[in-house]
């Protein structure tokens, strides 16, 4: 019996790049969750020595800054506007191949319509981001002028 020919080493061949994308995805939730708790257990250490220094009440100004600053309404609907952009885009590409891949002469799809699928889900999702920026410019306008003129004063 050939190794190189089994049934065994050929299945396990085939399950090695799924098994890989999980480990890489738990090691990269490992990483984050570890980053976040040193990043937090930094700020802590440095409330801690300014109160052991007699500091009495931490500074706001000192809370503040240890603190990553939030982002503005506006630049999370910003965010959405580009994931709308950059995903229906893809889709659009994904579609566009898929069309000159089809085999004219069997009407069918070279790949079984893979790539078309694919570009119909990226392209659904980036217009449910892009409708959902409308939707949030036109809903959280007045709180966005009212951010925006706090930022300026």
């Amino acid at each position: 019996m050939n190794i190189f020919t089994s049934d065994v080493l050929n299945q396990l061949i085939w399950s090695l790049p799924p098994l890989g994308f999980v480990a890489v995805a738990i090691i990269v939730i490992v990483a984050y969750s570890r980053y976040k708790k040193n990043e937090l257990e930094k700020r802590s250490q440095i409330v801690l020595s300014a109160l052991e220094k007699g500091a009495g009440n931490v500074p706001e100004e000192l809370l503040r800054s240890l603190n990553r600053p939030q982002k503005s309404l506006k630049e999370r609907l910003l965010g959405k506007l580009l994931w709308g952009i950059v995903c229906g885009l893809s889709g659009i590409g994904f579609v566009i191949v898929e069309f000159f891949m089809y085999d004219w002469d069997r009407k069918a799809f070279e790949d079984d319509g893979v790539l078309l699928a694919l570009g119909l889900v990226l392209l659904a999702v980036g217009i449910a981001f892009l409708i959902y920026y409308n939707v949030g410019k036109r809903e959280l306008s007045s709180e966005i002028e009212k951010e925006e003129q706090r930022l300026i004063k």
